[in-house]
């Protein structure tokens, strides 16, 4: 077996599909395997395109398409950028500018691994590393990376991609006679600068992901998040959770299209500002973040993320996108704060999207779970049918135990009683909430909200690991 482990070092990568030519606007992921024999090739040319190197590279298009393990990624908002097109021979500053996108992605794990069943021999694999510790990027130039051969490719979080299925993605592949055509391919382009003599698309194959003994992976209404981060501004507990997220989904609101779109809103169609009418459509939910889960975890909310349903389409999740990257400051009736969309760069666990989505068995509340009813007993079977339910209203799979109680389970998170009533609808009485263990049959994924309050924040669930400190 060769497993080749490709770490993006910055926790993004830049790409765009390559069917999308200049119109990018989704990034590639998971990079296809023929993305990734053209970053090698081009190690090899820019470090000389050695004769002994070639052989590596002659070897490993030999092998056809590989496995492809990787984890789940969270695409970013398209920016236009005006810049200098390569393809003229005046100076750039004369260059006339187009617009340009650069799609790109927050990966909720760094590494992916490229896996053939084939061994190479010591000289192929002595070549193949050579080539391996050249390369720095895949795709965009912006993409860093480093590339190794991995001792294997056992990564449980990662999804496995499987090749020649009957259905499935797409997926560019390498194949014989690859490697001559990139050299013939890139020497016409710098003969010529024409974008006619840019390397084809080349060979194809479905890929499937691989379906595991326990069954697809459990996921709820929700799946992006858009993460914002208080940048200046007086700290703040678990406790102000809510008059946070409600600050936040006041100023959304402000900075979307009028008249208000119900996957913004939750109104209904027919909704009045005297009489409100709840949407029957999912729609966005605001959620604190906090620092909990680690041994000396404070439960100071650093941030707040909004949740979009995966029901939207694309032009909705880019008016989404453009309402909430708008928000840079939250009014709260204790202080100020400023915000600006977190980068990849961002290191604090409870800002990367990969602490709330990362798939488990076992979840436990950060804020805690409200009722949409008041159950005689409230931690007995009444109570943890209801938690059942809205379970299954959000879109996971059936729960094998539920625990219930006043404290929280993850380091950092108040009692349940220290957290101010969920919003009530008016006329009707504050709604019960406690906190909420659940453990699933097979792995579940996030963002994972639930619950009566999951609109505001209320019902947020984060894995809850053995020693709290792989979050």
């Amino acid at each position: 077996m060769l497993a080749l482990r490709v770490t993006y070092l910055t926790g993004r990568v830049y790409s765009a599909e390559f069917d999308d030519g200049d119109a990018k606007a989704e990034p590639e992921w998971p990079p296809h395997p023929s993305r990734l024999f053209s970053a090698l090739t081009a190690a090899w040319g820019d470090g000389g395109a050695e004769d002994e190197l070639r052989s590596a590279l002659e070897w490993l298009e030999q092998q056809g398409a590989p496995r492809i393990l990787a984890g789940e990624h969270t695409p970013r908002k398209l920016v236009q950028a005006f810049v200098p097109v390569n393809d003229t021979e005046t100076l750039p500053d004369s260059r006339p500018r187009k617009a340009r996108v650069f799609p790109s992605a927050t990966l909720m794990h760094n590494d992916v691994y490229f896996v053939w069943d084939a061994v190479p021999a010591p000289k192929i694999r002595t070549a193949l590393d050579q080539v391996l510790q050249r390369t720095s990027s895949l795709g965009h130039s912006s993409s860093f990376v480093s590339v190794e051969i991995a001792d294997s490719a056992v990564e449980e979080r990662l999804t496995e991609w499987v090749p020649n299925t009957r259905e499935g993605r797409r997926m560019r592949i390498p194949y014989p006679g690859r490697l001559q055509e990139l050299v013939a391919q890139h020497r016409r382009f710098e003969e010529s600068g024409s974008k006619v003599h840019r390397p084809s698309a080349g060979s194809t194959t479905l890929y499937s992901p691989k379906k595991s003994p326990g069954g697809d992976l459990g996921k709820s209404i929700f799946d992006r998040m858009i993460v914002l981060r208080r940048d200046v501004g007086p700290r703040a507990s678990l406790r102000s959770a809510l008059s946070i997220t409600t600050a936040l989904r006041g100023a959304i609101l402000a900075h979307g299209p009028q008249p208000i779109p119900e996957y913004l809103s939750g109104h209904g169609p027919e909704s009045t500002p005297d009489r409100p009418v709840r949407s029957e459509r999912p729609h966005i939910a605001v959620v604190p973040l906090p620092f909990v889960g680690a041994p000396h975890s404070t439960g100071e909310v650093i941030g707040a993320a909004v949740l979009l349903p995966t029901s939207l389409i694309r032009a909705e999740r880019d008016i989404c996108w453009q309402a909430v990257s708008s928000v840079e400051e939250l009014k709260m009736p204790w202080g100020w704060w400023g915000v600006s969309v977190a980068d990849a760069e961002e290191r604090r666990r409870a800002l990367r999207p990969g602490t709330w989505t990362r798939p488990h068995t076992v979840w436990s509340t950060v804020t805690p779970f409200v009722f949409d009813r008041f159950p005689k007993d409230p931690y007995g079977e009444e109570a943890e049918r209801v938690v059942r339910e809205a379970f299954t209203r959000v879109g996971l799979p059936e729960i094998r135990e539920i625990d219930l109680h006043y404290n929280a389970w993850h380091i950092g998170v108040p009692k349940a009683s220290a957290f101010p009533s969920a919003v009530a609808r008016t006329g009707k009485p504050q709604r019960y909430h406690c906190h909420v263990r659940v453990r699933f049959e097979s792995a579940v994924a996030g963002p994972v909200i639930a619950g009566a309050g999951r609109y505001y924040g209320y019902g947020l669930f984060r894995a809850l690991f053995d020693g709290e400190d792989a979050g």
